[in-house]
């Protein structure tokens, strides 16, 4: 999905001749030329490679982190994608203490124990952050992020008299960590009508359950990067754990159609069963 850039106030349209002027002396101290310029203009791929450069904050990856990018393709959300659609400011300390991508090549290019795919196209990578820009970046920060007035939305929104949300640590409370994610895109394959302990016995080794403010944060990047929402129609079960009445319920996170939106359920304790609850599962770093 292309981000637009028209009617933004901070648009590059709206610095003066001055700075203009500067900025075309600055690069040519070390060595642009027209023709650079006149490339930026006639090759998006080229122009795509400098703008990642300038909003990684100059930052060189690793060839390993590069390929993996590559490798991932529309699946893959990092430093560039956070300043790109969230207006992210990095300082050079953060930027220098980004985590190596943990997942190297074999590991992508291999077959999914979910759904028989290969890794790279049925799993989703990220950058987690546990604050944007000064905040916790909760749950309810993420519908902060995201009003009812565009897309990826929300199907409710935050209110501390709402019953959906009061009192719910892992909407107010609950941030990721600053590494890097690999979710599986869709549900896990055959995980429905089946009880918590069920699915879990399920998950290979090498993964987990996501918290939901991981998985929220997938769907929501998947939409941002392809325009599409991830999957419709199923509730993932994730980490989180509401206890009422005596019953566990582990929290789950539905995608709904464009017009609707993304939501969670709270009402399903650990031993229901239905055909619509699923898990959602998380690649354990490295593994």
């Amino acid at each position: 999905m292309k981000n637009k850039s028209t009617n933004r106030k901070n648009g590059l349209w709206t610095a003066s001749f001055g700075e203009i002027g500067a900025t075309l002396k600055a690069l040519q101290d070390y060595g642009v030329t027209l023709e650079h310029l006149a490339r930026l203009r006639a090759e998006p791929e080229y122009a795509k490679r400098v703008a990642e450069y300038i909003l990684r904050g100059g930052v060189e990856y690793s060839e390993h982190h590069k390929l993996a990018r590559a490798l991932m393709n529309q699946n893959f959300f990092g430093i560039e994608d956070w300043t790109r659609f969230y207006k992210v400011s990095f300082s050079w300390e953060q930027l220098r203490q980004t985590p190596e991508f943990p997942w190297n090549k074999d590991i992508l290019l291999s077959t999914c124990p979910l759904c028989c795919k290969i890794v790279k196209d049925c799993h989703f990578a990220f950058l987690g952050l546990d604050r944007i820009n000064g905040d916790p970046l909760t749950f309810k920060k993420l519908q902060e992020l995201h009003p009812a007035t565009g897309h990826p939305k929300f199907a409710s929104y935050y209110s501390k008299y709402d019953p959906h949300y009061s009192g719910k640590k892992f909407i107010t409370e609950t941030t990721m960590d600053f590494r890097w994610y690999l979710l599986h895109t869709d549900i896990v394959p055959g995980s429905e009508n089946k009880t918590l302990e069920e699915q879990k016995a399920m998950l290979p080794a090498e993964y987990e359950i996501p918290s939901i403010v991981a998985e929220t944060a997938k769907d929501l990047f998947v939409c941002r990067k392809t325009g599409t929402y991830a999957i419709s129609a199923w509730f993932k079960r994730c980490a989180d754990i509401r206890r009422s009445d005596g019953y566990d319920s582990h929290v789950s996170v539905r995608c709904y159609s464009k017009t609707e939106g993304l939501d969670f359920n709270n009402t399903f304790t650990d031993i229901n069963v239905h055909n619509k609850l699923c898990i959602a599962a998380s690649r354990k770093p490295g593994v």
